[in-house]
């Protein structure tokens, strides 16, 4: 990674947000979307919708503004070398103990930002309180993805993993021209554990616009915890798969359509392998019978300490 690119991720990812406490962040955004005169505006919400150039139809970068970290002023972004390989991880600069750096989302809030300085037609949203049951994508503004064409998220952990589905339902159809399309280079990439994972932004996008989807490994790593990390590299393939899907793809739309499952719900734990949602802390997570990491967006750390308000009672999942 060029040394401007690695200075930028480390700006990111040094600033604290936390869900319902984003102010840093949407101001960082507003900065930087002023500075470079991107056509943008922000909703009610703080949600953050961003338009360059001309286009029919137009790819879509998605990213979500808050971590489950709470806010430290203290974080520090320290930079490691491990077995060849540049990490990034936090660390409070007074106590010198691990903080959570949040590259999840922070590193895709940072590929949003180099996807829209590099594409000449591209849209970009940075959405608010993805960790608490997508409450800012619920409200995504209908007028702007009336004329988006696909949407790639980067909100998927480590280097190798992308959601095959979300709640239980495909991003995208494999055997279909968006799916020839993007899977060998999704290979290529080294992004071979295509899982099932619970929710991020763009399944509430799918499910409102019908357009085909994907979320991709942003190179995070131990994401919930203090110990969380990001390896620089990762990050880079992240940004370099991203260019070679919007050459591959370029700007039409590309229709959604699978094939309908229906999905039990059950209260509790796990009882026998099958399809279900389990509820549970109030999040709903996806479990399927195949050897999936489903501990993603883990519900074992910070978020069950959070203390939900009545609107994030009602709103988290209908």
């Amino acid at each position: 990674m060029k040394e401007n690119k690695l200075k930028r991720l480390k700006e990111v990812l040094s600033i604290p947000t936390h869900s319902r406490e984003e102010d840093l962040m949407v101001s960082y955004l507003e900065d930087v979307l002023t500075e470079k005169s991107y056509d943008f505006f922000k909703d009610k919400h703080n949600n953050i919708y961003v338009t360059k150039g001309k286009a029919d139809y137009y790819p879509c970068f998605v990213s979500h503004t808050d971590t489950v970290h709470y806010i430290n002023h203290n974080l520090k972004v320290v930079e490691l070398e491990e077995n060849g390989q540049k990490i990034l991880t936090g660390i409070d600069s007074e106590t010198m103990k691990p903080s959570g750096i949040g590259g999840d989302d922070k590193c895709g809030v940072y590929l949003c930002l180099e996807m829209l300085d590099k594409l000449d037609n591209v849209k970009a949203a940075f959405f608010v309180s993805e960790e608490i049951g997508c409450l800012g994508s619920k409200q995504a503004d209908n007028e702007f993805f009336q004329n988006v064409g696909y949407a790639i998220q980067y909100d998927s952990p480590k280097g190798n993993s992308m959601s095959m589905s979300l709640m239980g339902k495909n991003l995208f159809n494999k055997t279909s021209d968006f799916g020839d399309k993007v899977s060998p280079l999704i290979l290529e990439h080294g992004i071979t554990d295509w899982a099932r994972h619970p929710f991020t932004d763009i399944w509430p996008l799918m499910e409102k616009f019908n357009f085909s989807c994907l979320n991709l490994a942003a190179g995070y790593y131990n994401y919930h915890t203090s110990t969380e990390y990001v390896i620089v590299d990762d990050v880079e393939n992240a940004f370099e798969l991203g260019i070679k899907l919007h050459q591959i793809l370029g700007e039409n739309f590309y229709t959604r359509k699978e094939e309908e499952k229906p999905i039990q719900r059950i209260f509790g734990s796990l009882t026998q392998k099958s399809n279900v949602i389990v509820e549970e802390n109030d999040y709903q997570i996806y479990v399927d019978n195949e050897d999936d990491d489903l501990d993603y967006n883990n519900t074992t750390t910070n978020t069950t300490n959070y203390e939900y308000d009545e609107d994030d009672e009602k709103n988290i999942f209908y």
